[in-house]
């Protein structure tokens, strides 16, 4: 590739909160590697899917060439926009998830079940077979289960007591003071990610009881290499966020440059024991400098955003509301999620109205997919945002037609005019094309 070549590439990121040090030590990892190339990257993160779902519709409005997005809460928020980077040939590769397999391009992870398994033989070669072990699980996440999958290998091994926790440090505190409070019989907790781990310690520290459960996590973070080396914790799996970002660059770079590429790409996991913990934790130490000026740089372009979306509040809001994806230059696509007031009913007409005449555009679908209710109202106003279209020349295709939304639209008697209604978006593109070949 060129340094011509370099230059022209943008790459889109969604990552998760970065207040979580394993998404500050990916998101470096991506920087790093992109710079390496010399590609320009636009970085956000979110914690709700609302965010994330706006974010990504704002980077394929930017037109980036490719997309890294962490892991969703879930795929129907954003399976539209998905398709729409299908369809513009935008590459998206997945980080650290899962959620999204057959939405996006690949899928980039660690090989937690690899982990796992050498998490499971220290425990047994430490505790052996007849251990009593609790499980803390995270939301959407198969870490606990595929533990207790491998600890099935020894028939003695009981698991107690399991729960899901929500990452975070309390949270692990929490629910093994739950456990520990009763006088359950514990000789181990397995926690699905370092934080949680750690709030287990604090547990454990609490109760006096420091010494007599192991405590093993997942992620390799700095925090709980320091809690491995005072004997806090028996060990972690560090899933090396580096080496994920920086993968997740070249898996990018390799679907722009039209080479085939793994659906689901495993990066090698390393268990953390005392024994290795001071190498891993020089390695951690080397990555400080650059995580620190990432943070610095990050915060000062959200800053700048911030200016901008002030200077342009009003504007921002309804292209938010109402974003305006152009397929090419005769089609627009328009996915509504949410709900669907008078106010944002009115901008919406208002933004497609101006949209078909700055582009000149001849179709217009709208992805109702996104929507959560569809009532008289919405209805009403589907139909004036046709009939006004039409008297630009346009035409509007309604997709995202569910056979509820079918039945509550017949119920209530309304008629949809000059719409034309399809079951997904995929369909509509098709009814557009085999309309414009009659033409």
């Amino acid at each position: 590739m060129t340094s011509g070549t370099r230059s022209t590439i943008t790459l889109g990121c969604v990552l998760n909160d970065p207040r979580f040090t394993f998404w500050s030590i990916l998101r470096h990892g991506i920087r790093s590697r992109a710079a390496d190339h010399g590609i320009a990257v636009i970085d956000q993160a979110a914690g709700a899917v609302e965010a994330q779902v706006e974010m990504v519709a704002d980077l394929l409005r930017r037109r980036v060439h490719a997309l890294i997005l962490g892991p969703a809460h879930e795929t129907r928020a954003f399976a539209q926009h998905l398709e729409l980077a299908r369809l513009a040939r935008v590459p998206v590769i997945e980080v650290d998830g899962g959620i999204l397999e057959g939405y996006v391009s690949a899928t980039v992870r660690s090989n937690e079940r690899q982990g796992l398994m050498r998490v499971a033989e220290l425990l047994v070669a430490h505790l052996g077979d007849r251990m009593r072990i609790a499980l803390i699980a995270g939301p959407r996440n198969r870490r606990a289960e595929i533990m207790a999958e491998v600890l099935r290998q020894w028939p003695g091994v009981q698991i107690v007591a399991q729960s899901t926790g929500d990452w975070t440090r309390d949270s692990g505190r929490r629910l093994a003071e739950e456990w520990l409070r009763t006088g359950q019989p514990i000789d181990a907790i397995f926690a699905a990610n370092d934080p949680m781990a750690l709030g287990v310690v604090d547990a454990v520290e609490a109760l006096n009881l420091t010494g007599s459960i192991a405590v093993v996590g997942f992620d390799g973070l700095p925090e709980a290499l320091r809690a491995i080396n005072s004997g806090a914790m028996l060990a972690t799996v560090n899933q090396d966020p580096l080496c994920i970002g920086q993968q997740a660059v070249d898996t990018a770079l390799q679907a722009l440059r039209g080479e085939p590429i793994e659906r689901q790409i495993l990066t090698p996991g390393e268990l953390i024991t005392r024994d290795t913990v001071t190498e891993s934790a020089l390695r951690a130490l080397d990555l400080l400098p650059g995580i620190m000026r990432d943070l610095i740089e990050s915060n000062a372009e959200r800053q700048r955003l911030q200016e901008e979306i002030i200077a342009a509040q009003r504007s921002t809001i309804q292209e938010l509301s109402t974003p305006i994806i152009p397929i090419d230059a005769r089609t627009l696509i328009v996915p509504l999620i949410g709900a669907i007031d008078s106010t944002r009913a009115a901008q919406m007409t208002q933004t497609i109205l101006e949209a078909i005449g700055d582009q000149r555009a001849d179709d217009v679908i709208i992805d109702i997919t996104g929507i959560a209710v569809v009532d008289t109202s919405v209805a009403n106003h589907l139909v004036q945002t046709a009939q006004a279209a039409s008297l630009l020349g346009a035409h509007v295709t309604l997709a995202g037609m569910s056979p509820e939304v079918a039945q509550t639209i017949v119920q209530l008697g309304i008629k949809l005019g000059q719409l034309t209604t399809c079951s997904n978006l995929q369909t509509a593109l098709e009814v557009v094309q085999r309309r414009r070949g009659r033409r």
